[in-house]
């Protein structure tokens, strides 16, 4: 039988109808696409379930597939949380993605003044210049206000940038310790960066990948690490929600092998109809 109509999708034998992803998008407030692939996957998850009789009326089967789905996920998640709370190696894990806020180690704070590396190498002494000039004025201020209006006072020419401006704190292996932690300074910069002694110190012209820099310390904070029980106990919910994500993953692959899912051809265009909160369905 072929998919179109009223028909979105079909998973193994069964028919997902555009009203019931019209219905989850409206529920949920996400896009008709997004509703689809919900459903698809509750459907999945409910194929099994299905085989032992259960009733297949309509309009009572539609609800029931996602009644039965999340019924799964829970069971999977109550298992998840049977295992028990977090073991070493799930808390190193997690201490290695959180490492900012659970396992900081020292950290600086610096202001930088530098002469952008020009696009043209004929102008890269240009630059040089202007940042011994930046020098110059850096080594005279009293603070980090005083640095960033000295040296964003200093004169230079229009092939060569300069930037002032305060960074984020960052670690002696060059890992920003802000946001997500997942970005990195540049080598040079921050081993340069880390020699200056005491808040205050300015450092000569450093040069990096980027430019021609000269760096203030403004500030060395201490390493704020949480003792590790206390890391077992604050990543309980996410070790045990990414337990029963995992088995759902899991369970998930294994059905989708053994029941195909067809998606209909017509079923994008037949979605963009779809009115969710008094307007028109806009499918990215």
């Amino acid at each position: 039988m072929a998919l179109g109509g009223e028909v979105a999708a079909r998973v193994g034998g069964e028919p997902i109808p555009l009203s019931l992803v019209a219905e989850v998008a409206r529920a949920q407030q996400i896009t008709p696409r997004e509703a689809a692939r919900k459903v698809i996957d509750d459907e999945i998850a409910a194929s099994a379930a299905r085989s032992r009789g259960l009733d297949r009326a309509q309009p009572a089967a539609w609800r029931l597939v996602a009644t039965r789905a999340r019924l799964v996920t829970d069971r999977l998640l109550d298992d998840a949380k049977r295992r028990g709370p977090p073991s070493d190696a799930e808390v190193e894990e997690l201490s290695a993605l959180h490492w900012v806020e659970v396992d900081r180690p020292p950290t600086i704070k610096v202001i930088h003044a530098i002469a952008i590396r020009p696009k043209k190498p004929e102008d890269y002494g240009a630059a040089r210049e202007v940042a011994a000039k930046l020098h110059e004025a850096a080594l005279g201020a009293t603070s980090a206000e005083d640095f960033q209006t000295r040296t964003k006072a200093v004169p230079h020419p229009k092939a060569v940038d300069v930037r002032v401006e305060s960074l984020p704190p960052f670690t002696r292996e060059a890992r920003i310790a802000q946001g997500a932690g997942d970005h990195g300074m540049d080598a040079t910069f921050t081993k340069a960066a880390w020699a200056l002694g005491e808040s205050g110190a300015t450092s000569g012209v450093v040069e990096s990948s980027f430019g021609w820099h000269v760096i203030r310390l403004l500030e060395r904070l201490p390493e704020a690490r949480m003792p590790f029980e206390e890391r077992r106990t604050a990543f309980t919910a996410e070790v045990h929600a990414r337990r029963g994500g995992e088995a759902t993953q899991a369970r998930l692959k294994d059905l989708k092998a053994r029941h195909p899912v067809e998606v209909s051809s017509a079923a994008e265009t037949l979605m963009r109809s779809v009115p969710i909160a008094n307007e028109q369905a806009s499918v990215p």
